[in-house]
């Protein structure tokens, strides 16, 4: 039997719903709170409180990453005495059946002002025109391309048979040259600085890896919004986790490292669905620190249907709880290499994120019951409050802000947008435990993209 079909997705949240509407109507008879509501709601807040606590305590720290490294950058700038650091990049960019995007990304690569780099398409067995547009660009380029420079950039195409993503990127790292190894997906704008404002964090020789600034380049749609306003969260509060060296996850989309790191601890996973997620917990796992490049920006298209966002985000949580099981002995450790924080709090604030996400709908449920029938909308209320404000603290000391207004409008009412987030990730949730649990094979998913995002100025 299967549990969560995918044709069926919203059984279980109507189930919450029903649940939360049966525990209300028992919990509020007459309007009068029980010792059971009392213990109900009081684990609601207890969830919130954790949860709240670490954002605020995010919030506060972020700020401080910036002077932490504009002081690290004076001292390194001192010591190199006006030497200038100039190291090989290789920007490996794996492809399948990436025809709409690959040559947007491409071509904007070959427009960066550092040119001490290469570019390696890694075509992993597309079986639409991905191989053929990149010959056809690199012809072009190859004709038009100014040989009497001294730095040129240069642009390699290698086609594998199906093997997976991981196995494309291990690709890519053997043809590259480069000390730091730059991986972006093809379905990016990279600006023209942003390769340059990577290569600078690894002036400092304690970096050995970077997660450059994301964004959602297509918002002209309420699911473009919602990945928009997440990833604005989520990406400002790497710079807490920077500070503090607690950085877990480096996306594919705008990932460096140096290229040392892969000598020490292997290459990317080939098992693993998420294979940037198990080398980022890996590079954790050694003791070694990563640093967050809020002016590596990269432009990224996000899924466009609901469906398309629900396949992304269900193999972003599968290679998460794969990850975690993989290096459980991250998990509350002794070891020396193992960043206490990260290794006792951050990790099991991940999985408690994850139970309180479980239960989401549920609370959410009986707190709208239980405000409409008590007419305390205090919870509410707070909610809103936190949410708007975190969003305009945000948006407000962006340096990067590109439609500051638009959003600024939204803040009112992101805490609402933030439902449609809930039902994904708690539907994702739902299906990759299930799936793990069955031993489910889940294979390199991608949605159906349409090759249109703003190039941003």
């Amino acid at each position: 039997m299967k549990f969560f079909p995918s044709n069926k997705i919203l059984v279980y949240t109507a189930l919450y719903i029903i649940l939360g509407a049966i525990l209300s109507s028992v919990f509020l008879v007459e309007r009068q709170e029980t010792e059971n509501f009392a213990v109900l709601r009081s684990i609601i807040i207890i969830f919130a409180s954790i949860l709240l606590t670490k954002y605020f305590i995010y919030m506060m720290l972020s700020p401080w990453n910036e002077i932490r490294v504009a002081h690290r950058n004076r001292i390194l700038k001192k010591a190199r005495q006006g030497s200038l650091y100039n190291p090989r990049v290789s920007v490996i960019v794996p492809a399948w059946n990436e025809e709409n995007g690959i040559i947007t990304t491409v071509e904007a690569l070959l427009k960066s002002t550092y040119t001490n780099m290469e570019i390696l398409v890694i075509d992993n067995a597309s079986k639409d025109n991905t191989g053929k547009n990149v010959r056809d660009l690199i012809e072009r380029y190859e004709l038009t391309r100014d040989r009497s420079l001294k730095q040129t950039i240069d642009v390699i195409y290698s086609y594998e048979g199906a093997q997976g993503k991981g196995h494309a990127l291990n690709n890519g790292l053997n043809l590259a040259t480069g000390d730091i190894i730059l991986s972006i997906d093809t379905d990016c704008y990279v600006p023209p600085e942003t390769v340059g404002n990577f290569v600078k964090y690894f002036q400092d020789p304690t970096v050995m890896a970077a997660v450059g600034n994301v964004r959602i380049g297509n918002t002209d749609t309420i699911i473009g919004v919602v990945q928009y306003l997440e990833f604005l969260f989520s990406f400002y509060f790497k710079k807490a986790e920077s500070l503090v060296n607690t950085i877990y996850i480096i996306g594919g989309a705008a990932g460096a490292f140096r290229r040392e790191i892969f000598d020490k601890i292997g290459p990317y996973s080939t098992t693993n669905i998420t294979e940037d997620i198990e080398l980022s917990v890996r590079i954790q796992a050694h003791g070694m620190r990563i640093a967050y490049a809020p002016d590596a920006l990269v432009y990224t298209e996000g899924a466009v249907t609901l469906s398309g966002l629900m396949k992304q985000r269900l193999r972003w949580k599968r290679g998460r709880f794969e990850t975690f099981a993989e290096h459980r002995g991250m998990f509350c450790s002794f070891k020396k290499e193992h960043n206490k924080l990260l290794s006792w709090f951050i990790l099991p604030l991940a999985i408690i994120g994850e139970l309180q996400l479980s239960l989401e709908i549920l609370f959410l449920t009986f707190l709208y019951i239980f405000s409409f029938m008590t007419g305390d909308f205090t919870s509410f209320i707070s909610g809103i409050v936190v949410v708007s404000s975190m969003f305009l603290v945000q948006v407000a000391f962006d340096k990067h802000r590109e439609a500051t207004l638009p959003f600024l409008l939204l803040a009112p009412i992101g805490w609402l947008l933030f439902y449609v987030s809930t039902f994904v990730e708690t539907n994702a949730l739902f299906k990759a435990l299930w799936g793990y649990i069955r031993k489910q094979e889940l294979v390199w998913q991608k949605w159906e993209r349409k090759g249109v995002f703003i190039e941003q100025k």
